[in-house]
């Protein structure tokens, strides 16, 4: 299921409703635009980082927090990577939020629109 992301005041909102909430254990996520490093809609990898915090079965759903390569922390939030947006950050309790979205291209162009703003 595609995830809402929202941006207003300066920060960049994700809800998450129903099942989705109870596979991430978050009910939502706010995040500092000012924080936002970089915004790419390349495709993620299933087994990526060590999960520890969340739901994870490899091809069929990814949603919560990883640890990744180097140390650095990612929260997921996808079912299918072919839909998802990565958002770096710097100063947030996550460097990555990887989130599928109904359109990809509109929500990366949306960030950096906003981030130039």
């Amino acid at each position: 299921m595609a995830h809402k992301v929202e941006i207003k005041d300066g920060k960049i909102k994700v809800e998450f409703q129903g099942l989705e909430e109870l596979a991430a254990i978050k009910r939502k996520l706010e995040f500092d635009l000012n924080n936002v490093v970089s915004v790419s809609t390349d495709q993620k990898k299933w087994v990526e980082g060590l999960r520890v915090g969340g739901t994870g079965l490899p091809g069929i759903i990814k949603e919560g927090r990883y640890v990744m390569r180097g140390g650095k922390t990612a929260f997921f939030a996808m079912k299918d990577p072919t839909k998802c947006v990565t958002i770096e950050f710097k100063n947030e309790p996550y460097d990555y939020l990887i989130i599928e979205v109904e359109d990809k291209e509109k929500v990366a162009e949306q960030i950096k629109k906003a981030k130039r703003n």
